[in-house]
């Protein structure tokens, strides 16, 4: 059979308002820098400036191999990104831009480093997850071989808020929103669609490794997901940090999954904060939803995602028993929503992630060493319990 050429992310992620983790001015570099599990023979870039209210006005952009800490050994493979054949753009507030192709090979596990001068403009758009280094400097440092890093006093307060929280708050990455390539080799993308418990990364790092190690050069795993977010409602409008929980996952599907080709599957693991937010500081009582709406909501994404040309693959809920928020009702609610899954059918491929994540005394709470310091979300132990649950052999057809 012939080999498709196409384009597809090497990565990507979803874009929140990154509220006190904005960068508050330009007059900066930022080089992404990311491990490619796919190879391409050209390269174009994905910018997002959704939820900023300032235009960002871009200098230069350029690509280029390089190694894992974004130096550059041979600056003769460095590639100008041109934006409808410039150099060089203003991308206004809410808007989305996708660049003209660099004519760059790449092969499949090598690392890439897409630089950005930002001339002028406030980085509000973005997300913070895990699967790339953002390194950042004063100036234009987009054709440097190697750019001294510049340390963000913003991110000490970060990392404070998160061992204050007991969670891990990732590093924020603004603007970027995907690096694809022309791949001629049939490849395609694995999206995992999801809440905090896929964007912190500790399920979905060990997922991308077991599928680059089956599958090498085959599929990249893309991180799209938004903590907080939930299926049927955006956040509360009296949470002052809503922003962070993004649009509601019916509404953000177009802009994270349609509007790429290369995607192949979507792994959905949604639909916690549907029951576990209502009665917190970030939702109201009144919002809460029921299993059957839960259920008729991921039954209504899921068939839209279905009718692209996508297999859906569906993990059911994990028990949240030991996190602050936790009531027996949403309990109940967990139980429910874990039985339904069980017989919907809904899904190409299902599985269960709950039962080895559920302590052997009670079915509501995870064993304790499963879970980070705030008691609900999974650290690395949990995370390579969740992605174990994973058959990967789902994958090979």
């Amino acid at each position: 059979m012939e080999k498709k050429e196409n384009w597809v992310q090497a990565w990507g992620m979803s874009h929140i308002h990154l509220s006190l983790m904005s960068f508050f001015s330009g007059r900066r570099t930022l080089r992404l820098v990311l491990n490619s599990a796919i190879s391409g023979e050209g390269a174009r870039l994905r910018l997002c400036n959704r939820y900023s209210g300032s235009a960002v006005a871009i200098g230069r952009a350029a690509v280029a191999p390089c190694d894992e800490n974004g130096a550059i050994s041979d600056p003769s493979g460095i590639r100008r990104i041109t934006f409808g054949g410039k150099e060089g753009m203003t991308l206004p507030p809410g808007a989305t831009v996708v660049s003209d192709e660099a004519a760059l090979a790449i092969p499949a596990g090598s690392c890439v480093c897409v630089s950005l001068h930002i001339k002028k403009g406030r980085l509000q758009s973005g997300n913070y997850i895990n699967n790339a280094r953002l390194f950042y400097a004063g100036g234009d440092h987009c054709e440097a071989p190697a750019m001294r890093h510049k340390k963000r006093p913003r991110q000490a307060i970060i990392n404070i808020a998160g061992r204050l929280l007991g969670m891990r708050l990732n590093s924020p990455i603004p603007l970027f929103q995907a690096v694809e390539l022309r791949n001629a080799d049939g490849a395609s993308s694995i999206d995992c669609f999801g809440d905090s418990l896929t964007q912190q990364g500790f399920w979905s790092n060990i997922f991308d490794a077991r599928i680059r190690g089956m599958y090498p050069g085959r599929y990249s795993v893309i991180n799209k997901a938004i903590g907080g977010n939930r299926i049927l409602r955006d956040t509360s409008g009296r949470f002052p940090l809503r922003g962070f929980f993004g649009i509601k996952a019916l509404d953000r599907v177009q802009d994270d999954i349609f509007d790429y080709e290369g995607i192949s599957h979507v792994v959905f693991c949604l639909g916690t904060n549907d029951y576990y937010q209502p009665n917190t500081l970030a939702g109201r009582k009144n919002e809460f939803a029921s299993a059957e709406e839960i259920a008729a909501g991921t039954t209504k994404l899921a068939e839209m995602i279905r009718a692209h040309g996508i297999t859906v693959v569906g993990l059911n809920f994990v028990p949240t028993g030991l996190g602050p928020d936790s009531r027996p009702a949403k309990n109940v609610l967990r139980r429910e929503l874990n039985e339904w899954f069980e017989g919907c059918g809904l899904f190409d491929f299902s599985f269960d992630i709950s039962t080895p994540f559920t302590s052997a005394e009670n079915t509501d709470l995870p064993p304790r060493s499963y879970v980070g310091g705030d008691k609900l979300h999974p650290n690395e132990e949990g995370g390579r319990v969740m992605a174990d649950a994973i058959d990967l052999g789902v994958f090979g057809s």
